[in-house]
């Protein structure tokens, strides 16, 4: 089954673990792990003002969506 996506507009990535992004969103830090957001190697820690799109999944869970 494909994904669904849902772009998500990040302040700055905060930390990066080998398994997920911390993400200031809004002024809110949301960890998400990689395996939930598209090409998660273009991204890196102390990126700022980046979109993402992560699964509609994580995108609920986190009440991103």
């Amino acid at each position: 089954m494909m994904a669904n996506w849902v772009y998500v507009e990040v302040d700055r990535i905060v930390k990066e673990t080998d398994k997920a992004f911390l993400c200031d969103i809004g002024g809110e830090e949301v960890w998400l792990p990689k395996s939930q957001i598209s090409d998660p190697e273009d991204y890196s820690e102390g990126d700022e003002d980046v979109g993402m799109s992560v699964t509609d999944f994580i995108a609920h869970e986190k009440g991103l969506a």
